[in-house]
């Protein structure tokens, strides 16, 4: 069986160098150009009729506009076409800023693209009449044609580029009017009448109940996997909660509290309305900080903690009690961490020595040793309440 040979596709003809024509093409081009130069109103009516006629989504602009930028990219193409040059960057840059004009008028960029293939189609049809007018070679008017396609293609990219550009810069004005709603939400800087306006805007409902969370990240991206995490576990595309940073801790707004989360440490605060919600947030602040130091992991909330809040306060307090307690504690050398670390497991849990024990791999003869010469050391009697729990106290103040 014979198959035909597929006809090749055909070369693009490139422009000439003006100061190759002879001179009876060199006054043909001439006499085209001054021919199209007569001819801005009729290129702007018929592109007008072929705009309201096939794309609707010109209708934010009016005639006249529409015609004056008509006119403006026929000359810059006749100019071209008056040197036989390819359209430069004076075009292109051009076209960056006519597409931004556009889009900030209301017309998606992707029927500007449209509108810009319909109007080199008529310019082109234009040229065609002309050419048949004045007599410009078959030759010189097909490369006319390859060049002005081939910068359609070229403008289709850049239109594409400046929506891509548009819809980044979209997406961070969001984020960052987000993130400043959810802090002043959080730090208890936005009025109720402002919240109860703008909480629509970001899918909340004014009166219903949130939760604010808690959390710290070392980076974007670990703050950006806490979101997700908790967002996995609520059931909630991750969008839905708010993030934001104040001071040092991550901040967000969920519609309710995850019942675990696991890999991550994030402090729950309890339900509150929009509107109250900084003093949760104040909350969940205490409960992540105090969690961090007991080297805590999951969900945390204030009420679980217990007494364990009470570490972080009254550093004044804390400062004269180490200096009475623990100085002889931490002139004893190098035992004096294994005898830190061992009190404050045994505290921990509940003066059982032998779970001590199998925490610390060690025999529960050497955690009864340890516990009595931090008593020798310290001064401070484990079987008296006050001393017990003063012992407590300052070492866990001193988790690092």
């Amino acid at each position: 069986m014979e198959y035909e040979t597929p006809t090749a596709w055909p070369v693009r003809r490139s422009m000439p160098d003006l100061a190759t024509l002879d001179a009876p093409t060199h006054r043909t081009v001439i006499a085209a150009v001054a021919r199209l130069r007569t001819l801005h109103d009729v290129f702007g009516d018929r592109l007008v009729t072929l705009i309201r006629r096939h794309l609707p989504g010109y209708a934010v602009l009016p005639d006249a506009e529409i015609r004056s930028s008509a006119r403006r990219f026929m000359d810059i193409l006749v100019s071209e076409l008056a040197s036989l040059r390819v359209p430069d960057t004076a075009l292109r840059e051009m076209l960056r800023g006519y597409a931004v004009e556009r889009a900030a008028q209301g017309v998606p960029l992707d029927v500007l693209t449209i509108g810009y293939q319909l109007g080199s189609r008529e310019m082109l049809a234009l040229l065609d009449e002309v050419a048949a007018e004045v007599g410009l070679p078959p030759d010189l008017l097909l490369a006319v044609h390859d060049s002005t396609w081939e910068f359609s293609n070229e403008a289709s990219a850049i239109f594409a580029r400046v929506q891509h550009d548009l819809a980044l810069e979209r997406a961070h004005f969001d984020a960052e009017r987000r993130s400043a709603f959810a802090s002043g939400v959080l730090g208890g800087t936005l009025p109720a009448e402002r919240i109860s306006r703008d909480a629509h805007l970001f899918g909340l409902a004014p009166q219903a109940h949130h939760v604010a969370l808690a959390a710290q990240a070392a980076s974007t991206g670990e703050a950006d996997a806490v979101r997700r995490s908790v967002a996995a576990v609520l059931h909630v595309p991750a969008d839905r909660l708010l993030l934001t940073q104040v001071g040092s801790v991550l901040g967000f707004i969920a519609p309710r509290a995850p019942e675990s989360i696991t890999g991550h440490l994030v402090a729950a605060g309890p339900p509150l309305p929009l509107d109250e919600l900084g003093a949760g947030f104040d909350e969940a602040v205490l409960a992540l900080s105090t969690a961090r130091r007991f080297a805590m992991s999951g969900l945390v909330r204030l009420a679980d903690l217990g007494p364990r809040p009470l570490v972080l306060s009254d550093g004044h307090t804390a400062e004269g009690l180490c200096a009475r307690h623990l100085a002889s504690l931490d002139a004893a050398g190098r035992s004096s961490s294994e005898i830190e670390l061992t009190t404050r497991e045994y505290l921990e849990h509940d003066q059982d020595v032998r779970e001590v024990a199998v925490r610390l791999a060690v025999h529960p003869n050497t955690v009864r040793y340890r516990v009595n010469r931090f008593q020798e050391l310290t001064g401070l009697n484990l079987r008296r309440t006050e001393d017990l729990v003063t012992s407590w106290w300052l070492l866990n103040r001193r988790r690092t």
